[in-house]
């Protein structure tokens, strides 16, 4: 049982992390030692133009719809592109690239 829910964790997180980052958090390729060097990451913060005026007209029940909607859509872009979800901040989403694992291509 536990297994089982150990197994449900790591794949919810995958949808927020690349799965290849999860492999190397398990396989302790993690160290510190391989964390601390110098590079170039990108960071994006998004946000939803006219947000606050949205939330104003549109009945809530509609508005967690889109949400929802919305976070999905830009998580899948995000992890399909190797990035890593960092945090939601109302409608913004920070998000990372080349971090923790090096990004083959990334400059």
């Amino acid at each position: 049982r536990s297994f089982g829910a150990m197994q449900r964790g790591l794949e919810a997180f995958a949808k927020f992390v690349p799965r290849d980052v999860v492999k190397m958090m398990l396989s302790g390729a993690m160290s510190q030692k391989n964390l601390m060097t110098w590079r170039t990451v990108t960071v994006m913060f998004t946000d939803i133009v006219g947000f606050t005026s949205l939330c104003e007209t549109v009945p809530s029940e509609d508005l967690v719809g889109l949400m929802a909607d919305f976070f999905e859509a830009m998580c899948e872009e995000i992890v399909a592109t190797g990035g890593i979800l960092d945090k939601f901040i109302g409608d913004c989403i920070m998000a990372l690239w080349n971090v923790p694992a090096r990004l083959q291509g990334h400059q």
